[in-house]
């Protein structure tokens, strides 16, 4: 049996790899994410060289999990690492302090192989201080994030979902089902839940086994918190009152995967989260997905859906179930004064790189007066340096259409065509009606097709074709994340 062999080696910007060997277990960024890249010591894996771009929700490839707190926000001021037991185990330090001088954090996260040696696992203990002069309430604690790749990547991305529910247990044992989807946010129904120490939550679905956080201590009652956007787990804790100066909140807490039989059992024992009628009409969200989209079925709510929804805004923004072009639905919008109104689908998707977007769809307007009824793509990625920020790289409308029209009229957003390098980027798709008027909107066809990158063919008889077609790869040893 052949344990881990654990270095670390920065690849600068204050970024850092840790490989086992000649595979690169992990990345740790300069904001203090962890991409988790490997599993298992069995598993193959590259050599990361060096790191393309830093983690955010938009760009994990493996499994995010983080050297700071989200809540209270502390910033990453401090980052050591040690290397322990001839490098079968590697611990980092992470210390961080919000803006405001208010709290610090100091988490560490121990690496090492499970006790078979057939699967890397985190040990992790968080402490916040408070540093205020008076007692401060945290109303909403939150000590980690945990984020699985191609989990939360939107409807863009639904071929490659590997994940289709996140399970969490309460203080009694029993074993929550949530299903993947978008829409609903779980808060509500999580806090008429009660959790104690050695509550687990996770991600589950996957065939090879699910990625999941075990809470062994908790200064304050556990708790969760499923993103309804991105999917992404908050481990939390419920204060029962304000932090006091120089009080100390300490969590310990085991981030590992369990294997397919397991997980097997998690999943056969687990209860579905009640969905009443009432969560129902609440979410009563046209969906909006790949392929053709007449608006006549709602976003799901009680089952995986990788969709994206309008939200209803009445009067302005309605979901006509009567009006229709090839089948009774479309969206509604009505401005009764000149403005611009702009109705989004949510959440935004992530889309792959080396692909091409098309978008078209049928309008029909009356008494439109101003800019017109159109559709509008906006192209954007999240960058963290010099401070993190949102980047608007292009906005792709079609053309406007207003007065009345005699009946549907079809309008084509122009192509996006994101090439190989783009990897990490976003689409919102919004409806927007400027001016005054009423427009309708429906057949929205969301076509995504492969667009691979054109290469320059290689000169007959040079030493590169020859290795090629001898079957050689041409490639370096390295590679970028």
């Amino acid at each position: 049996m052949s344990f881990p062999r654990f270095e670390i080696v920065d690849v600068g910007a204050n970024c850092y790899t840790i490989n086992d060997g000649k595979r690169t277990v992990a990345l740790i960024s300069s904001q203090g994410y962890i991409d988790w890249l490997l599993k298992s010591p069995m598993q193959d894996g590259p050599v990361v060289s060096h790191i393309r771009k830093e983690t955010h929700l938009s760009y994990t490839r493996g499994f995010k999990l983080l050297l700071i707190t989200p809540n209270p926000p502390t910033l990453l001021t401090g980052f050591s690492y040690e290397i322990e037991d001839d490098g079968r185990q590697i611990t980092l330090t992470g210390r961080g302090a919000t803006a405001d001088g208010r709290f610090n954090s100091v988490t560490t996260a121990t690496l090492a192989a499970d006790a078979n040696n057939t699967r890397y696992e985190w040990n992790l203990a968080t402490t916040i201080k408070c540093l205020a002069d008076e007692p401060t309430p945290i109303p909403h604690l939150e000590y980690n994030n945990v984020y699985p790749g191609k989990c939360g990547r939107c409807m863009l991305f639904a071929p490659e979902k590997e994940y289709d529910c996140t399970l969490v247990t309460d203080r009694d044992g029993v074993v929550w089902k949530f299903p993947h989807q978008h829409m609903l946010h779980y808060g509500k129904k999580m806090r008429e839940l009660q959790f104690a120490q050695e509550s687990m939550g996770g991600f589950f679905g996957e065939e090879t086994g699910s990625p999941v956080v075990v809470v062994s201590k908790s200064s304050v009652p556990p708790d969760w918190a499923i993103c309804d956007m991105y999917y992404d787990l908050h481990c939390c804790g419920r204060p029962e009152s304000p932090m006091q100066p120089g009080e100390e909140w300490k969590f310990k807490y085991v981030v590992k995967y369990l294997g397919r039989e397991e997980s097997d059992r998690y999943i056969a024992a687990a209860k579905p989260i009640p969905i009443t009628d009432e969560d129902w009409r609440h979410h009563e969200y046209p969906r909006l997905d790949l392929g053709m989209n007449s608006f006549t079925d709602n976003v799901k709510i009680d089952s995986p859906d990788d969709a994206s929804g309008f939200r209803q805004s009445p009067p302005k923004k309605v979901w006509d179930r009567e009006t229709g072009h090839s089948a009774k639905g479309s969206l509604r919008i009505t401005n009764a004064a000149p403005e611009e109104t702009i109705w989004s689908a949510e959440p935004p998707t992530q889309i792959p790189p080396e692909r091409k977007l098309n978008i078209t769809a049928m309008v029909k307007t009356e008494n439109v007066a101003g800019k017109g009824a159109f559709i509008r793509v906006r192209y954007h990625t999240f960058v963290w340096h010099p401070t993190p920020h949102v980047e608007w790289v292009q906005t792709l409308e079609s053309v406007p259409v207003k007065g009345t029209t005699p009946g549907w009229v079809k309008v084509s957003v122009p192509e996006l065509h994101v090439p190989e390098e783009e990897f990490d980027y976003l689409v919102s798709i919004d409806v927007v009606l400027d001016g005054q008027g009423t427009a309708w909107l429906t057949d929205v066809d969301i076509d995504l097709q492969p667009a691979p990158s054109e290469r320059p063919a290689l000169e007959r008889g040079s030493s590169k074709a020859k290795a090629m077609s001898a079957g050689g790869s041409g490639t370096a040893s390295g590679s970028a994340m």
